[in-house]
């Protein structure tokens, strides 16, 4: 660097010092104008996150009701001019009115009681959305005392100024909030404590009063299911429903969309301890269980497109560890260092429920919008069995996902197309006449097969007998299934004149390859697999005695050995997942 391009900075530096406000040579903390300019640009995920602070603020203050009012200057189905939240709140004495609106300025710094504990959301969120906002409030039916803030005013200021926030004075509410007030607030505008105006709105992220709603809506029956007895939210006079993403609760919206319902697995407990074995607080997961059609409208096909029900969008957007700090829902952690989650863990809700006084160990940041969960949490889960929990659950999912998709392929009535192929193809195959002792086996395996049915079904085993050789004759080729844990991933049985392919659901076979496909690939994949086990199976039976021992022990070698690498070929999949680089060959 030479010597004249570090004179020239020093100068400019030396300029930029001598205009700095200050007392006696001691500098302020921070430059308001950069200040203001930056925090606009620390990111809140959406409107509705940011309008969360308010609300936060409103329930703290002791609300009975909040109302969020758009305003227009025009239609009122276009892209809203102003947003106001209203509260029935113990309201703010004049000097804390002006300091509300200050970064860092509250009444309840450090308390861990609720929601707020920095002082950071109001201006925070309120310049994350628009370029200018007010609070207005008052402690009675009184008068509104307001302080406005306008960032493009900041701006005009010059260079290193001092900027001072203005005392609270008296000042009337818009007259579109007015009205609101009155046509909409319980109590009127007698009941109004505190307002805060959002206006000049150059950031939100929905661009229509409609979209705005509904995703608010949405958005607040979420994160604050459990205050919304105790606190009535509306967005644009439409009241907030309660919505839990796991779908356990009853009267909550989406509950009974329809007649499948979430399945509530036990809670747990979870005590976290500091580094000297002292209690530091309790974490509460909650865990539900979806059935596979849980999200669709057509209950037999997959949940893409528009068969995706009303509950598709809470799940898809809570697929993770869902977090809540004292009942307050804040984020969802999709990626851990114990498992991430994927697209079937959809069917699983996972709650944490954590107190204010595990801040620290979830990393609660000031605009209270993402977590992450501490090594210590992470073991207390491990230690309490929740890998566990979570490999039976998903093995759940995927054993209850393939047959749903592969139930749809068949019935008792009609024959699958590989059935029906075997039956067509074993005209045109010279097969080898059935030995005296392999029909005696068939004739054994049909009576324990009548005997069975007659027992569960309560009927007189002639008329079983009898409606068996009926769909024999009809169906000589039947596909049936079984769950047999550690067992081959598929058999065979000749029961009277009926030749049975038994396939094992409980084998990795079945969900990790049998099942996996949908729609007519999946239907013709499936019906490929099935004639290759009937070809298997019909050489085994057709072989002598030394032949179907050989088959029946070499398969049960060939079912181990193929969930061990069918287990494997999964591990590699995650991990193409998650770091897609590691698997990629390198020139």
């Amino acid at each position: 660097m030479s010597r004249d391009t570090a004179s020239k900075a020093h100068k400019r530096q030396l300029d930029y010092v001598s205009g700095l406000p200050g007392e006696e040579g001691k500098l302020d903390l921070i430059v308001a104008q950069a200040f203001v300019r930056s925090i606009r640009d620390l990111g809140y995920r959406s409107a509705a996150t940011a309008l969360d602070e308010l609300i936060d603020n409103s329930i703290e203050a002791g609300a009975a009701n909040v109302h969020v009012a758009l305003g227009f200057n025009g239609k009122s189905d276009a892209k809203p001019t102003q947003i106001a939240v209203l509260d029935d709140g113990f309201g703010m004495v004049p000097g804390m009115v002006a300091a509300s609106a200050q970064w860092g300025g509250t009444d309840r710094e450090g308390s861990r009681n609720l929601f707020g504990r920095y002082g950071y959301g109001l201006p925070s969120a309120s310049v994350s959305q628009g370029k200018r906002f007010s609070v207005l409030s008052r402690i009675d039916s009184g008068t509104f005392y307001g302080v406005t803030l306008d960032v493009e005013e900041i701006g005009k200021a010059k260079t290193g100024s001092r900027v001072l926030m203005p005392e609270a004075a008296t000042q009337e509410l818009p007259q579109w909030i007015q009205m609101h007030a009155e046509e909409a607030f319980p109590g009127g505008m007698d009941a109004v404590r505190t307002v805060i105006v959002w206006d000049k709105l150059d950031r939100i992220t929905w661009k229509t009063a409609s979209s705005l709603e509904q995703n608010l809506l949405q958005h607040f029956g979420l994160v604050y299911r459990g205050f919304l007895r105790q606190t009535a939210i509306s967005v644009n006079r439409k009241v907030v429903e309660p919505i839990d993403p796991l779908f356990i609760t009853p009267g909550y919206r989406l509950y009974d969309v329809d007649d499948d319902r979430a399945e509530a697995l036990p809670p747990l407990a979870l005590e976290v301890p500091d580094d000297n074995g002292k209690l530091l607080g309790t974490v509460t997961l909650r865990i539900s269980y979806m059935p596979p059609g849980f999200l669709s409208k057509d209950k037999s096909k997959k949940a893409t497109g528009k068969n995706q029900n009303a509950r598709f969008g809470v799940r898809k957007d809570n697929n993770g560890f869902i977090i809540c700090r004292n009942g307050r829902q804040i984020d969802t952690v999709t990626k851990n260092k114990l498992t991430t989650f994927v697209n079937n863990d959809r069917y699983i809700g996972l709650e944490l429920d954590f107190p204010a006084a595990l801040d620290e160990e979830f990393g609660v940041t000031t605009a209270k919008q993402q977590i992450t969960i501490s090594d210590r949490v992470l073991d207390r889960l491990q230690q309490a069995g929740f890998l566990r929990i979570m490999e039976q659950l998903r093995k759940r999912v995927k054993e209850e996902v393939a047959d749903t998709v592969t139930t749809i392929e068949g019935s008792d009535s009609v024959a699958s197309a590989s059935e029906a192929v075997m039956a067509e193809v074993s005209d045109l195959v010279r097969q080898r006449p059935p030995s005296p002792e392999a029909e005696e086996i068939a004739r054994e395996n049909l009576d324990r097969e009548i005997e069975r049915v007659a027992k569960e079904e309560g009927l007189p085993e002639a008329l079983v007998r009898d409606a068996h050789e009926e769909a024999a004759a009809a169906r000589p080729f039947r596909v049936h299934r079984e769950s047999v844990a550690d067992a081959p991933f598929y058999r065979v049985e000749q029961r009277g004149g009926q030749f049975i392919l038994i396939l094992n659901t409980a084998h990795r076979f079945f969900t990790d390859v049998y099942a996996v496909v949908e729609g007519l690939e999946g239907a013709r994949i499936r019906a490929s697999l099935d004639l290759l086990l009937f070809i298997l199976g019909q050489c085994e039976l057709d072989a002598n005695t030394q032949g179907q021992i050989w088959y029946q022990s070499e398969r049960i070698e060939w079912s181990r050995r193929l969930n061990a690498a069918l287990t494997l070929l999964e591990d590699h999949l995650d991990l193409l997942i998650d770091e897609p680089d590691t698997l990629l060959d390198s020139e």
